[in-house]
């Protein structure tokens, strides 16, 4: 199965829908892990699927009957499966820490059933203190609280931390545990990079940003990462429940576990059309970038696209290189600095196919750790989903795609003021960097299955 892994790497999905398995090894990968396992990933059991189409110009959900207010029936040529969109959510966006705690804080106070809560990194500092006493004060008033935390992701972190929460209450549990008397290789690469709060089932959070001070801004002693988050408030909190639970139920014991089917739908509560689109440990690996390549493909105007560690496999390098050269403003927003030397080595080394084909790439500093994609003036796209290999073969990830003017004006406006603080890379100065330079970067690049 890896030597098939390996070649499905360097995959170009070049028609959409189930046209893209024409590659022997790909139809190999999905037989083996797609088609097996249950339900997808990407779909609730008690949302069930939602039929979606155009009626008089304006796109119409079957789950609650009515237009999606302002959208155009065209707006379906950024989604691969409409049948995965739930209408009638309201949706926020909440850039860095200095909006994102606030507003996670404010929701575990308020909860009064559950709370739902996976995170990659979950420090023992300052802000992680405040997020484990909230934590704490909400299982002690009787509110049943999850907690999957990954357990690379929160290393730096004492055992004693999580012990805490769980003497008050909390149900905390560790995703894939390294343990030294039994080493399992397969389970140290396999991590939980999913950054997900759910409460009562009414509110649900997802985005780039961890539970660190590395998020909180300089002025409160942080380091100033920028990073966004999205909120959502209507059916798709259900769906987004559903994914995390799944994910709990198959290490939780009995006692602590929810079924999906248990959920109580979300009511409406706005107009927006949104998409969840989630990966697992084998089913629907490639969901995620399947679903941003359809999107780039379909765009028109403007392709705005942030990652902080962008590596991606050469299909994606020629969708993004396609798109400019058909007369798309394609710009890619990267941080200056990473933190892995090694990768952002390999991330420039993918730059000499980018800027002659006209996609304007600007590095911002401090580190920008968003992950978005933004099409047109429909489309935008957050999650946790990181343009790499570790994302597209080993990490659980979430993104949440929404077709909204609205926050696509306000990711758009977000994502040009880091561009117009940072500084673009001119080709005419890139390509004069030295011999040895490229060779590191293309060596790099060349591991980057390792990264």
């Amino acid at each position: 199965m890896s030597e098939h892994l390996v070649s499905i790497l360097e995959l170009d999905a070049e028609v959409p829908g189930g046209k893209d398995l024409d590659d022997p090894a790909l139809k190999l990968y999905v037989l083996f892990a797609s088609h097996r396992g249950g339900p997808k990933a990407t779909r609730s059991p008690v949302v069930g699927q939602i039929e979606s189409w155009a009626f008089a110009g304006t796109l119409t959900c079957a789950l609650s009957h009515s237009p999606a207010i302002g959208l155009p029936a065209q707006a379906l040529r950024y989604i691969e499966e409409p049948e995965t969109l739930l209408c009638n959510n309201a949706v926020r966006l909440l850039r860095n820490g200095g909006e994102a705690f606030p507003a996670w804080l404010a929701a575990i106070d308020a909860a009064r059933l559950r709370i739902s809560m996976e995170m990659y990194i979950f420090n023992d500092d300052k802000i992680g203190r405040r997020f484990a006493d909230a934590l704490m004060g909400a299982a002690r008033r009787g509110v049943a609280v999850r907690l999957l935390y990954d357990s690379i992701g929160c290393r730096h972190a004492p055992a004693s931390f999580f012990e805490k929460m769980r003497e008050a209450g909390v149900w905390a549990i560790p995703y894939h545990p390294y343990r030294l008397w039994r080493p399992r290789f397969w389970t140290l690469i396999r991590r939980n990079h999913r950054k997900t709060l759910i409460c009562d089932g009414e509110v649900a959070f997802t985005g780039g940003i961890n539970v660190s001070d590395h998020w909180c801004p300089e002025s409160d002693g942080g380091k100033g990462w920028h990073d966004a988050a999205i909120e959502v408030r209507g059916p798709a909190v259900t769906t987004i429940e559903t994914v995390l639970l799944r994910t709990w139920n198959w290490r939780a014991k009995r006692r602590f576990r929810l079924k999906p089917r248990h959920l109580v739908r979300s009511p409406p509560l706005g107009h927006v059309p949104v998409a969840v689109i989630a990966n697992g440990e084998v089913v629907d690996r490639f969901a995620i970038r399947r679903a941003a390549l359809h999107a780039i493909r379909a765009g028109l105007s403007r392709i705005y696209l942030a990652s902080p560690y962008f590596v991606p496999d050469p299909g994606f390098l020629r969708s993004l290189a396609n798109a400019a050269s058909r007369g798309v403003d394609v710009r890619l927003l990267v941080p200056k600095h990473s933190d892995t030397q090694t990768v952002d080595l390999a991330s420039r080394a993918t730059y000499g196919r980018l800027l002659p084909a006209g996609v304007r790439i600007f590095q911002h500093h401090p580190l920008v750790h968003t992950k978005a994609l933004l099409v047109d003036e429909e489309f935008v796209s957050l999650g946790s989903y990181n343009l790499d290999h570790r994302s597209l073969v080993y990490n659980l990830e979430m993104v949440v795609n929404a077709l909204d003017r609205a926050q696509n004006e306000k990711v758009a406006t977000m994502l040009l003021a880091d561009m117009v603080a940072g500084q673009e890379i001119a080709w005419p100065t890139f390509r004069k960097r030295s011999l040895l330079t490229r060779l590191l970067e293309r060596l790099a690049y060349a591991f980057r299955h390792w990264l």
